[in-house]
């Protein structure tokens, strides 16, 4: 039997932290190493490298966008779940080299699966994420 997923969650909110890594548990999609920022995630994965980095990213700064290149350069493919869903955002984290982008607005069953989905090397963008090309 395989081991679950090592996820390697990044928001700067500990209850969100906390939630989505119960929420991914319960799916049964992974096991999660929470950091806070750029440089505990940076940390964590020179430790012990994840299969995947489950990234929250705030448009306000370009630390996170430098973050997705970063990790993607030590092979780590990149998972943004971000309340943001503008185009434009979208467009800038997969040029950044994320495999896929999923809101925070989307049900906790379509965050596993879109964690699996990009853990079996397909890109997405969720529906709600996709509005914004409208």
């Amino acid at each position: 039997m395989r081991a679950p997923p090592r996820i390697l969650l990044v928001d700067d909110h500990a209850a969100v932290r906390q939630g989505l890594a119960i929420v991914l548990a319960e799916e049964g999609a992974g096991n999660c190493i929470q950091a806070a920022g750029r440089e505990e995630a940076i940390a964590a994965a020179s430790r012990e490298p994840p299969d995947l980095a489950l990234l929250d990213l705030s448009p306000a700064t370009d630390e996170g966008f430098a973050l997705i290149s970063e990790l993607c350069t030590r092979g780590i493919p990149v998972l943004v779940c971000s309340l943001y869903g503008d185009a434009g955002i979208v467009r800038r984290a997969l040029a950044a080299g994320a495999r896929g982008y999923i809101t925070k607005r989307e049900a906790p069953r379509e965050l596993a699966r879109a964690v699996r989905d990009v853990l079996d090397g397909w890109m997405l963008i969720s529906p709600k994420a996709a509005e914004g090309f409208r």
